[in-house]
């Protein structure tokens, strides 16, 4: 058995250590915000759970924090947004920018927070002005700020931030923010009244990993672990994936763990229920408790049809709808990537396994629209 530690990483929220098809992105973003040009000063990161948002943003802000003249600031969805980017820009900045934001008029900054000198009524119009004056002197040595927020969702506090940012924008401060979300969220926090220009942001979409890249991938980890693996074998685990980024850390996981110098037919089906229960436990759950309740419906349809392709003139069948109706939420359910297109009046899931998920879940939580 190979000494090599198994290379695959499932957790959410980490870059993984083979962390393929998005390099080109990262470099592209990471140019664009060094040269101060291009659409991603405000950017949009979407895409269902488990397709690498939160490694792309950990990717682009490490990648970041690595130059002297930025500063990267994460950003958690809590109700002090602003005051908490304020006392994280002080905690982040080097001793010579700290010493500048000290001499500020009105404010006491220590390593635990800030304090307003005299008392103010409205703290949020303080804190705008505040923000304001950090971002002059950051601006005067030079230092260029990202806002960089994971999972963002429509929130009083959130509408707050992104309307001061865009007053900061406007005004020709260095400032950027980067925001990750699913297509749901994402789109609601865009169309928004007060935040229109976030329409205008630059968009990364995310959707399925090349299989090419996969199996490639897949060939040279286990060849680098010293784990013979056929062609044959390459492609089922390949396939399995469905280009899905959680399904290729996962299953490739599974599969290492359960061979040992050669990855054997044995070792994939070994593998198989363990990568199913995670898809449905850490992903299918979730992304399921976040569709309306006629999204499910039309899934749930789709799961119990005999055909793994399905006719849109079935579904519209046994919903008793117009085609206009199952057009709409045929759509939905494509901009969130449950569901592609196969072909003329047809669709498909897009995701592993997701059928058997729906079925389960019928069967054990009576759960059918």
């Amino acid at each position: 058995m190979t000494n090599m530690n198994n290379p695959f990483d499932p957790n959410f929220g980490k870059v993984p250590k083979i962390y393929l098809g998005r390099q080109k992105i990262v470099e592209d973003i990471v140019q664009s915000l060094e040269s101060g040009t291009g659409p991603y000063q405000t950017s949009m990161i979407y895409g269902m759970r488990g397709v690498g948002k939160t490694s792309l943003l950990a990717d682009i802000t490490s990648t970041l924090e690595q130059k002297s003249n930025w500063l990267v600031i994460y950003l958690a969805m809590t109700n002090d947004l602003l005051a908490t980017l304020i006392q994280s820009i002080y905690q982040e900045a080097n001793n010579t920018i700290k010493k500048a934001l000290d001499r500020i008029d009105g404010v006491k900054f220590s390593a635990f927070g800030f304090e307003l000198e005299v008392h103010v009524s409205n703290p949020q119009s303080t804190y705008q002005v505040l923000l304001e004056e950090m971002l002059k002197v950051l601006k005067k040595h030079d230092q260029s700020l990202l806002i960089a927020i994971d999972e963002v969702k429509e929130t009083p506090e959130i509408v707050n931030l992104a309307s001061i940012y865009q007053i900061m924008v406007l005004k020709e401060y260095p400032i950027n923010i980067m925001m990750t979300g699913v297509p749901k969220n994402v789109s609601e926090l865009q169309n928004n009244d007060v935040l229109t220009f976030l329409l205008r942001s630059g968009r990364v979409p995310l959707g399925p990993l090349d299989l090419f890249d996969i199996k490639y991938r897949y060939q040279k980890a286990f060849e680098r672990g010293n784990k013979e693996i056929d062609n044959n074998t390459l492609m089922k685990i390949t396939k399995l994936t469905k280009g899905y980024a959680y399904a290729f850390q996962d299953l490739g996981y599974y599969v290492w763990q359960n061979s040992d110098n050669k990855v054997t037919e044995e070792s994939v089906e070994k593998s198989i229920p363990l990568f199913k229960n995670d898809l449905f436990r850490n992903a299918y759950t979730k992304i399921l408790s976040e569709l309306s309740p006629t999204d499910r419906k039309f899934l749930f349809i789709m799961a119990n049809c005999p055909k793994n392709i399905v006719e849109i003139s079935y579904i519209r069948e046994q919903m008793k709808k117009s085609s206009n109706y199952i057009s709409q939420y045929r759509q939905r359910l494509m901009d969130s990537q449950v569901i592609v297109d196969a072909g003329y009046g047809k669709v498909t899931f897009s995701l592993p396994f997701m059928k058997d998920f729906l079925l389960e879940a019928a069967e054990l939580y009576g759960i059918e629209e």
